[in-house]
């Protein structure tokens, strides 16, 4: 009986002891928030040391932020367990890169932790401590091969995990107030790989409307729509952006087109041609840069003659192709056809109806030799 009392007692013991071990784990919590810079582009050499081969303790943009939440304002101390995982682009699965438990510092209410506190050549006031750290060293060779060829961290998927642990504690299984976790997605290597390409218009085509519709085709995810009017002294494209007036800048974020808006700083006129760019924003840790497309010239106008003209001549077979396409060249196709006067064939007055029905004659006709010749009036 005695026995058995015995162990009912040392088992109510345990119970409380356990009960009063998990209220002081819940006792202090600790609210974690992480905050990074999602880049496209990472310039590696300024997050490493390259003395030491740890983080660079001027990092910037990278912070962790403790507050005391149970009790409210309290103090308390503890340690840090930080780990970084990695699934580079093209590995199957993710690898813990590095892992380690900080020193003992207290909180004091609140307190942020940079990249100073974790760099040995900074504070160190979480430095991890080196009994508990882990570096995946076939992982780190791979990305240092990969910096040797380019000087940014090569593109993946990062994850950072942060657990605030009760002081003196050297496993992450420890005690734990609180915690956070944050991906970071590293889409390019380099700026170059962000590339925008314009479908439509096509150079040198034209548009009906004063609400054209203009697509592309890129990989970034946000984009700046540039529509410049091209003036009557300036010889190319790049001529008309850099001097030229901007009839809209917008920025676009998940879409690869745009009609043009009627919030624009300036609407689109008749009888006038413009220089359309799109450009990708690639955001690096060493500011936005910006990745343009080609530009492309057109025009808008209800010129249909010169429509007609240009569609076919500007594909006929012979010499006719490239006598137009230097009579339409920049800046001849930014300006539209001028009536100088009427149209006749075999002294007959066409109208653009008749011009219509010959040129789809001459297309369907194979034994038709098209010869152009060009007379100053």
């Amino acid at each position: 009986m005695k026995s058995i009392q015995m162990k009912l007692l040392l088992l109510i013991f345990a119970v409380i002891i356990l009960e009063l071990c998990f209220t002081t784990a819940k006792a202090q919590q600790v609210q974690a928030n992480l905050n990074f810079t999602d880049y496209d582009v990472i310039y590696l050499i300024d997050f490493i040391d390259t003395k030491t081969q740890m983080v660079n303790s001027s990092i910037s943009g990278i912070s962790l932020d403790l507050t005391v939440v149970t009790p409210p304002g309290g103090n308390i101390k503890v340690c840090i367990y930080l780990e970084i995982q990695v699934q580079l682009r093209g590995d199957p699965r993710p690898a813990v890169l590095v892992s380690g438990i900080s020193k003992d510092f207290i909180i004091n209410g609140s307190r942020t932790l940079t990249a100073n506190d974790f760099a040995i050549n900074g504070s160190g006031v979480a430095l991890l401590k080196p009994s508990t750290y882990y570096m995946n060293a076939s992982l780190k060779k791979k990305i240092t091969d990969f910096a040797l060829t380019t000087p940014t961290a090569p593109p993946g998927k990062y994850q950072i995990t942060a657990k605030v642990l009760q002081a003196n504690s050297w496993s992450s299984n420890a005690v734990t107030y609180g915690g956070v976790s944050k991906s970071i997605v590293v889409p390019y290597a380099t700026t170059d790989e962000a590339f925008v390409e314009i479908n439509d218009p096509k150079n040198g085509s034209y548009f009906m409307n004063l609400a054209p519709t203009f697509s592309w085709t890129t990989n970034a995810s946000t984009v700046k729509v540039s529509v410049y009017e091209a003036g009557s002294n300036q010889r190319s494209p790049q001529d008309a952006l850099k001097g030229g007036n901007p009839y809209l800048v917008k920025e676009l974020t998940g879409t690869t087109s745009l009609t043009y808006p009627q919030d624009a700083s300036r609407q689109l006129q008749e009888n006038k041609a413009y220089v359309l760019q799109v450009e990708a924003e690639v955001l690096t840790n060493r500011g936005e840069i910006g990745n343009a497309s080609l530009p492309v010239v057109f025009r808008i106008t209800n010129d249909n003659v010169g429509k007609m003209l240009d569609n076919f001549l500007s594909t006929s077979a012979g010499s006719a192709s490239g006598i137009f396409s230097s009579l339409r060249a920049e800046p001849s196709n930014w300006v539209a056809w001028q009536a100088y006067g009427t149209m006749t064939l075999d002294g007959s007055i066409l109208t653009e109806t008749d011009l219509q029905n010959l040129i789809r004659d001459l297309t369907g006709n194979p034994n038709v030799n098209l010869q152009l010749s060009v007379q100053n009036q």
